[in-house]
């Protein structure tokens, strides 16, 4: 069976991007039509801290960035790889993308009161203002389309289903010391309460979640049609313009005629083995967190059309440390350690020879890179974090929550590794005892003294902001001496690929001769990153993505309406 449609403009894929894409695109005038290849929108957005970094948005503090600014602490993360006409209109796009979107949609974000970019040292670099975050939404006004919304990972819910963010969990571990973080923690109980009654999950949504639900939702205000369970085939080209897809939805092919061009938004290639194998680095976890979907999918239709690829960059990805645990359904749960153990006092990382190789609280891309490296002898061996019963306590690990909640069952489960002594520590995970029990006398004298001779943990603003404010001398830094004592497996895995599709500063793919394919453009990570494998900052995947779907999608306007085709 076939079918055909005319529309003005073709986004594939459903992701931060796409959506963004496809928005932009029906708000600007445009007929759009949005393809999902899974049968839920929302990709590995959904599944994100959702942060988006943006420089020089309405959301900044008067006077505390510029485009001069943001533009002098790219160059200097990026060096040789700083792409200057494309990063040029990412700092001048980024912020008319969040006014856009939120004078026309019901897309919302806030600025983090306090989170400075990843290397807080370098010039131009910030204290706060660019990292902005979704405002949480209630979801209950999906009704039914709730259910087409991607979940977060069931690791970053409580109780089955509740979301929570970084000010959720600062009012329920000092629920029982403060009234008012009493009375926040039970309205988020109620609600959740309230909401399980109509739904598989809690409404109250954050972080990525929310944000991917904004889009969602603007999406269906404005009738844009989805597509889901649709995979696309192939492009269609016309004297060297493209024209459209052939797109195939439960056994039927669909031809897609476009006026105004094809945006690529498939979410890069995480999730295809193959290319892994190929682009990624040896030592590197074959398991990601990513959205099942990232298979690389508008890389291969846009090669197939033409496109130039990008060349490698510093390993053609970002990097997160993660651990692995078996879900009772059988599935692998792939936990990124993003924020919420490593910087914080009394942990230690370790190599399979039981000694540190990085500071805990450095931003997880640069902690996993190093580990990639610690792990270049040995890359079937994984890393440890190390701590003891007060810091798992207090903290959680991993997995396991703060207060020790679900500890046995991540012991049983041989998730954590327990032993009464650092000694028999080391021999049930495999490292040397001698060298763990050196490793963490020395860094009781670094907690001592707060100052980490080894690897200056704690010697920016960005990790400093890791650790806990009431620790002394230094927030990062604290003893492992209370037994028992405790070792979590992690691994070096990726977040996102950056090796893509080339494109220009209007986010038109290339050719190999560098002119752009007329009516073909490429966003989020299908299109080849302008960080090439560097981490400026959290939500430097999401903002690009968003922004030149923006982009992207105005340009096709600007074209079609010059052409006088709309």
């Amino acid at each position: 069976m076939s079918d055909e449609r005319q529309v003005d403009l073709l986004v594939v894929g459903g992701g931060a991007a796409g959506m963004t894409a496809a928005l932009t695109a029906a708000v600007l005038g445009l007929d759009v039509l949005l393809v999902e290849k899974s049968d839920v929108v929302g990709g590995t957005s959904a599944r994100s801290a959702g942060s988006v970094w943006v420089p020089n948005s309405r959301h900044s503090p008067p006077g505390r960035d510029s485009p001069d600014n943001a533009l002098r602490y790219l160059r200097a993360v990026l060096g040789n790889r700083f792409d200057e006409t494309r990063v040029r209109a990412f700092i001048a796009a980024a912020p008319e993308m969040v006014a856009f979107l939120e004078d026309n949609t019901a897309v919302a974000f806030r600025a983090y009161a306090h989170h400075p970019d990843y290397r807080a040292t370098l010039e131009g670099a910030t204290l706060s203002g660019r990292v902005l975050e979704p405002v949480p939404f209630d979801a209950s006004v999906l009704g039914k389309d709730f259910a087409k919304l991607h979940p977060p990972l069931p690791e970053f819910m409580l109780l089955g289903g509740m979301m929570i963010d970084r000010t959720d969990i600062g009012h329920l571990l000092n629920a029982t010391r403060s009234f008012a973080s009493l009375r926040h923690s039970l309205g988020l109980f109620a609600r959740y309460g309230a909401d399980r009654v109509r739904f598989p999950r809690g409404a109250r949504l954050v972080m990525g979640n929310a944000l991917v639900a904004r889009l969602y939702y603007s999406l269906l205000q404005r009738r844009v049609p989805i597509l889901f369970a649709t995979q696309t085939l192939s492009l269609t080209q016309a004297a060297g313009r493209t024209t459209g897809a052939l797109l195939q939805s439960n056994g039927t092919r669909i031809a897609v005629r476009s006026r105004g061009g094809v945006i690529l938004a498939t979410g890069g290639f995480s999730q295809n083995a193959a290319m892994r194998r190929r682009l990624l680095p040896p030592a590197l976890c074959p398991h990601s967190p990513v959205a099942e979907g990232a298979q690389g999918d508008g890389i291969a239709v846009g090669q197939a059309a033409g496109a130039r690829l990008s060349s490698s960059d510093d390993g053609n990805g970002f990097w997160s440390p993660v651990s692995l645990r078996r879900r009772r359904d059988g599935s692998l749960a792939v936990f990124p350690h993003l924020v919420l153990d490593r910087g914080k006092p009394g942990a230690i990382a370790v190599d399979p020879r039981g000694r540190r190789f990085v500071s805990e609280a450095i931003d997880y891309h640069r902690f996993a890179a190093a580990m990639l490296t610690a792990l270049a002898g040995s890359p079937d061996r994984p890393c440890f974090l190390i701590c003891d019963d007060a810091f798992i306590g207090k903290y959680g690990l991993g997995m396991v929550r703060p207060g020790r909640i679900n500890l046995r069952q991540a012991l049983q489960e041989g998730y954590v590794t327990q032993a009464p002594t650092l000694e028999a520590l080391a021999q049930a995970i495999g490292i040397p005892g001698e060298a763990l029990a050196q490793t963490v006398a020395r860094h009781a004298g670094f907690a001592r003294t707060g100052v980490d001779e080894g690897f200056g943990k704690s010697s920016d603003a960005y990790q400093r902001n890791l650790g806990h404010p009431r620790q002394r001398p230094d927030p990062c830094i604290g003893a492992i001496e209370k037994p028992p004592f405790y070792a979590l497996a992690i691994h070096a895995s990726d977040i996102g690929t950056s090796w893509g599709l080339l494109t220009d500063e209007f986010a038109r793919v290339l050719r190999d001769d560098s002119s752009p394919i007329a009516g073909l453009y490429a966003c989020g990570n299908d299109m080849a990153s302008i960080m090439a494998g560097a981490y400026p900052g959290p939500g430097i995947t999401i903002g690009p993505g968003m922004t030149f779907g923006f982009v992207a999608a105005r340009h096709a306007a600007s074209d079609l309406k010059t052409s006088g085709a709309l």
